[in-house]
């Protein structure tokens, strides 16, 4: 299916080569999310400092949006309008603050400035729609591809933390590093995916899911929550027609087995061990006071920082500015406890640190508009039936969930690790309610076995004999959109 119409011409001929292009760009961008996600900074720092990896490609994937045509589109969107403005915010506070910290501006604003890959994947799905289906496609292999390798990734770095060597470039940055909270947003993700039906629930997919979250949610109190609060938002947004039994069942069964054999597998160097103990300690620590020290230490610390930002921000000097891109926050503030720390272990106080109270209020309203278009879009695809546009919606929410929580504890917008894989699942959202609204058949392809009611547990599949044409578009009496095929040229 292609939804992109060109004349078969010299014109038609580039444009069809510009849109390959930019369906490689994706490509690679997807290959990024997948080296980010594996191997975290290991995968962040490759490249020459200060060009890394993600610079380029964003620098690369701004080419694309520029010139595929879509990118006022997404600019005059309210989201990204809100963005722009914020971005805007940032470029100034980077300006003024570039003469006396350097580099460090724009390192540190780049938590902000990797929002300009939500402007880009949103424009290259809107230039051409079928683009999405092909990221849902992707995603599936990724799915596998992480489930496989990050159980493995996550027990050797933190078992021989000490002997992973590190970059040639880089006294920093090891060659494969592993943070709890950033697998168990992508565990949260990927929960959801399959609870909702975009991909088959084969039991080794379940068996792997479980085993990962088991392991590595007991030593992340962040990841934990992030991890069961936005498989709830999944469940609660999943189709109706999407049974979740499996999974249930399937985690259940480990809890028991964690409960009954209690394993204990101690880590080199760190103050908690991976076990059932650690994981009732992380609950306990959430709810309540523990006796851990190494738990409350932890949260005390959060805390008196989160406090003192708010003293110099919303009651002191820096209500409006904030201290700007630049500052390392942990050692102006006095809470500097690892030479490499430079904001509070959580992004939306350090917006607030770094821009004050105005940028804050942008921050909170980007986000609640983009929350509640994508919720309004569920809403409508609930309404017409449209089974898998709800679990699209539904993936995305509950990523967006996961990524804020997680970014509540620990520092994850502020890295490219997190930062480019939030912003572009922003702008998936971003170009997901644009196609919705406008080509609603893009997502139903007769020609896809992962598209049929029957393969995603929704029931029997209807007949697929009948013709279609893309516009008007004809519904089945289930609601799903249907299949459209270009004219033959």
């Amino acid at each position: 299916m292609n939804l992109i119409y060109t004349p078969v011409s010299s014109s038609g001929i580039a444009a069809r080569s510009a849109y390959g292009a930019a369906d490689r760009y994706v490509q690679v961008l997807g290959w990024a999310l997948l080296g980010y996600a594996l191997l975290s900074r290991g995968f962040a720092y490759w490249g020459v400092p200060p060009i890394f990896v993600g610079e380029i490609i964003l620098l690369v994937g701004l080419f694309y949006a520029a010139t595929s045509g879509s990118l006022l589109k997404v600019a005059l969107t309210p989201t990204g309008i809100v963005l722009v403005l914020l971005l805007a915010l940032a470029a100034s506070s980077i300006t003024r603050n570039y003469g006396m910290h350097g580099v460090d501006a724009i390192r540190d604003g780049m938590q902000l400035g990797y929002g300009l890959f939500a402007f880009i994947i949103a424009t290259l799905l809107i230039a051409r729609p079928e683009r999405l289906k092909n990221l849902i496609a992707s995603y599936r292999k990724y799915t596998v591809a992480f489930l496989a390798s990050i159980w493995a990734v996550y027990l050797a770095f933190r078992a021989f933390e000490s002997s992973v060597p590190f970059l040639p470039w880089s006294d920093s940055a090891h060659i494969f590093e592993a943070k709890g909270g950033d697998i168990m947003v992508q565990l949260a993700g990927i929960a959801t995916f399959l609870m909702v039906g975009l991909i088959r629930r084969r039991p080794l997919l379940l068996f792997a899911l479980a085993a990962n979250a088991a392991i590595v949610m007991v030593s992340n109190r962040g990841g934990m929550i992030a991890f069961f609060l936005a498989i709830l938002v999944g469940y609660v947004l999943r189709p109706p027609e999407a049974r979740v039994g499996k999974l249930a069942y399937a985690f259940l069964f480990f809890v028991l087995i964690g409960l009954i054999v209690g394993p204990i597998i101690p880590v080199n160097g760190a103050s908690r061990d991976i076990s059932v103990e650690q994981l009732w300690l992380n609950i306990k620590s959430v709810l309540g006071r523990t006796e851990s020290d190494s738990l409350e230490g932890t949260k005390k610390w959060r805390m008196d920082w989160w406090e003192t930002i708010f003293d110099y921000t919303v009651r002191g000097e820096y209500f409006w500015t904030g201290k700007g891109f630049g500052v390392n926050l942990a050692k102006d503030d006095g809470f500097l406890v690892d030479p490499s720390l430079r904001s509070p272990h959580n992004g939306h106080m350090t917006i607030l640190a770094r821009l004050g109270v105005p940028g804050a209020i942008l921050w909170i309203l980007l986000q609640l508009i983009w929350f509640a278009t994508l919720i309004r879009a569920w809403l409508r695809a609930r309404e017409r039936k449209e089974s898998r546009w709800m679990a699209l919606f539904a993936v995305l929410v509950s990523y967006w969930v996961a990524m804020h929580l997680n970014a509540t504890f620990d520092v994850y917008f502020e890295g490219p690790m997190g930062g480019i894989w939030f912003w572009t699942v922003f702008g998936v959202g971003i170009g997901a309610v644009y196609i919705h609204r406008h080509h609603p058949d893009v997502l139903f392809d007769s020609d896809d076995p992962n598209s049929t009611r029957e393969s995603l547990g929704y029931g029997a599949s209807a007949p697929t004999t009948e013709t279609f044409t893309i516009w008007p578009p004809r519904r089945r009496n289930w609601g799903w959109p249907a299949p459209s095929h270009p004219p033959s040229t």
